[in-house]
């Protein structure tokens, strides 16, 4: 339909067809013939004229096909202008077939697996009848008592933005209204990781300054790859919730980026400003958030309800209704609904594209390089016919898809039992006969995600205990760690041989693990969050803003600088880390315009891949920098006793600077360049801004 079209139909339908159109209700009130109100709709006198004209559909069952086209064609054709519903879910790291966290992802530094993720997930989920995902999240991370860290790439913003913008156009491939693609929703927007201690849905402090450099560009970034929607943080920004956010749904988003999208609220998220002291009607909670900025209701009821009443009262301009209503719609043309509302109808052909073993593969190579060595004295990879106790609580169990994994089958994934029983050159045993014991810990799957926030991220004082006891055995211990965040592992380490950082892995998660325990595949994950000594340095990461009283300001000895008295200041693991069962250098590095030339040798004696990283500083500016922040990467295959001359872009909008105006801050002079394989790298190159 072209532009012309579309505002000729908006001006055609009534005022209850554009407040439906920016209301979003549940797919299951649909599901068994005629919607009738519910609840509040009836003590508010809500109809059911008004139920059939809702706009969006949150899936929040399982996603039939037929059934869902059943819906969509009976609303579509009901409709006055036979206008289509819009099918929205929560599709984070897979549909069907999942793969690992986000952050397990991200630990790949490779922007190809984020875009697998993507492109997999949107065929399975197109093919289930979806229209859009509610994905991927983008925020900027660097508290591990947040439960949600497993949902975003990074604590990096360069390293978020770039694996973010990946999953969009994997989910987008060739178009959105392809028949095997959905749309996207770029998520919180904004500042949602910066929750105060860590604590889901607490109050925010950031300042311009740390918006526009840190918790912002990823959100850029992602919408330039084509990023078809925005949701909002349940958070404030300057004490003003998101939700109703005129500065950064309108100023921002759509004044200074460009980008006039969508922009929908978090699940209720529109009520619970009076919650938040700053509304007291839900009347009022319509009204603030429409003049913020805000199109899609999220099933808080306050447009549906509400909205009428402001207009015909002179509150609320229909010009802001209008203009909200014209984005859904657009949004709907340009996923092709009014031609073709439905994306599939057929459960035979979701349940072959939901099954496709190139999608199984897709998630097994990027569950190998999603997983961290963290530490091995030589006991992995394990040889061939070692006697081996497999023990912990995650040996046997099916459930190792993670977090908002909603839609993935439980008992179709193997456990690693059954996958080491695979291996003819694994020889399983109980503990007492054992020559080496496996420990499969960590996290179960409520312990991470939305709600589950923890004053303590570490092993439980039970598995810390069952650790000790298998020490006991003298035997040595592989500790396989599960796990939905970064966790302090001081009391951990000390009592085992090696640590596998597994995250929570997907459907392919045994079978990589497997590969990876038995060597034949070598750990190639590099972290892409920093792992804390204990919970007072939390936050920690890698690009903290410089001091005014660095360690060694002072000279040896002195207190007064930037430290604890009674801690390390340095990370347990610091960012970018990630150990191999090889051993690899760096030679030669040479600056070459904006990129880095190096030599990676693989010094060691198996093939094997790594992660060369590049962390940037720029020496003087107007305001403060970061220590050094992530500037550059690249993943690279070496064969044993090989050498691979390797460039690498440095991305020069990682050291630029804006102010708390968001102008820039002139950068000129010297820039430190970092060359290495985490954030500690020590080869020094200088980089000139001038150029």
């Amino acid at each position: 339909m072209t532009h012309d079209k579309l505002r000729k139909l908006l001006n055609e339908i009534s005022l209850d067809e554009k407040i439906g159109q920016l209301s979003i209700m549940q797919m299951s009130v649909f599901l068994d013939g005629d919607a009738v109100p519910f609840g509040p709709l009836i003590e508010m006198n809500f109809t059911q004229e008004q139920m059939a004209l809702t706009g969006a559909l949150a899936c929040n069952i399982s996603p039939e096909p037929a059934a869902f086209a059943r819906v969509v064609r009976k609303m579509t054709a009901e409709h006055p202008h036979h206008i289509p519903p819009l099918l929205m879910r929560d599709v984070i790291h897979g549909f069907r077939t999942i793969f690992p966290l986000t952050l397990g992802v991200g630990c790949t530094f490779d922007e190809k697996y984020a875009y697998d993720m993507g492109r997999v997930s949107g065929k399975e989920a197109a093919a289930s009848g979806l229209h859009l995902t509610l994905g991927p999240m983008m925020d900027v991370a660097r508290d591990p008592r947040w439960g949600r860290v497993l949902e975003t790439p990074s604590e990096s913003p360069v390293l978020t933005g770039a694996m973010s913008a990946a999953t969009v156009r994997g989910f987008r491939g060739d178009g959105i209204d392809k028949p095997n693609s959905i749309a996207t929703c770029a998520k919180h927007f904004a500042a949602y990781g910066l929750c105060t201690a860590g604590q889901e849905y607490s109050p925010v402090d950031v300042s311009r300054t740390e918006l526009y450099n840190v918790y912002l560009p990823p959100f850029k970034q992602a919408m330039d790859a084509g990023c078809d929607t925005v949701m909002t943080s349940f958070v404030a920004v300057d004490r003003v919730p998101c939700v109703c956010n005129g500065f950064l749904q309108n100023e921002i988003m759509r004044k200074q980026w460009g980008h006039n999208i969508v922009s929908m609220s978090d699940y209720d998220d529109v009520r619970q400003l009076m919650n938040q002291g700053v509304a007291d009607s839900l009347r009022e909670c319509a009204k603030l958030s429409i003049e913020g900025g805000l199109d899609l209701d999220f099933l808080s009821l306050a447009y549906i309800t509400q909205l009428k009443g402001l207009i015909e009262d002179g509150e609320v301009d229909i010009k802001t209704v209008d203009e909200a209503c014209m984005r859904v719609l657009e949004l709907k043309n340009n996923l092709g609904l009014f031609e073709n509302p439905v994306k599939n109808d057929d459960p035979v052909l979701a349940d072959k594209i939901c099954h496709a073993p190139e999608h199984y593969k897709a998630s097994l190579e990027t569950a190998l390089r999603s997983c961290v060595l963290l530490k091995n004295d030589g006991v992995l990879p394990l040889k061939k016919g070692v006697k081996t106790a497999l023990v912990g609580s995650h040996a046997d169990e099916h459930d190792i898809l993670g977090a908002w994994a909603v839609d993935g089958i439980r008992p179709e994934t193997e456990t690693l039992r059954e996958a080491f029983e695979r291996d003819a050159g694994i020889t399983l045993t109980d503990t007492d006969n054992a020559d080496i014991i496996v420990f499969a810990t960590g996290e179960t799957k409520p312990d991470t995600g939305e709600a589950a926030s923890k004053a303590h991220p570490e092993l439980t004082a039970e598995q810390i205990n069952e650790l000790k006891t298998l020490e006991a055995t003298g035997k040595p211990i592989v500790v396989l760690l599960f796990c939905g965040r970064p966790l302090v592992l001081t009391d951990v380490l000390p009592h085992c041989n090696a640590l596998l950082n597994v995250w929570f892995p997907g459907s392919a998660g045994a079978e990589a693990i497997r590969m990876l325990v038995t060597g034949e595949m070598s750990p190639s994950g590099h972290l892409s969050m920093t792992f804390p000594r204990c919970v007072g340095q939390i936050p920690i990461h890698h690009d903290r803003l410089t001091s005014c009283r660095p360690i060694g300001s002072r000279g040896t000895g002195s207190r007064f600088v930037n430290m604890y008295i009674d801690e390390s200041s340095e990370p347990l693991f610091p960012f970018g880390f990630g150990m191999s069962y090889t051993t690899f250098e760096l030679e030669d590095a040479q600056l070459d315009g904006s990129e880095v030339a190096v030599t990676v040798k693989n010094t060691g004696t198996e093939k094997a891949e790594t992660v060369v990283q590049l962390y940037g500083r720029v020496r003087h500016a107007a305001i403060i920098r970061p220590i050094r922040t992530l500037v550059g990467w690249k993943r690279v295959s070496v064969g044993a006793g090989e050498a691979v001359r390797v460039r690498i872009p440095i991305k020069r909008d990682a050291l630029e600077l804006a102010d708390c105006e968001n102008r820039p801050v002139k950068i000129s002079g010297i820039a430190d360049i970092y060359v290495g394989f985490d954030s500690n790298a020590d080869t020094r190159l200088e980089y000139s801004l001038n150029q």
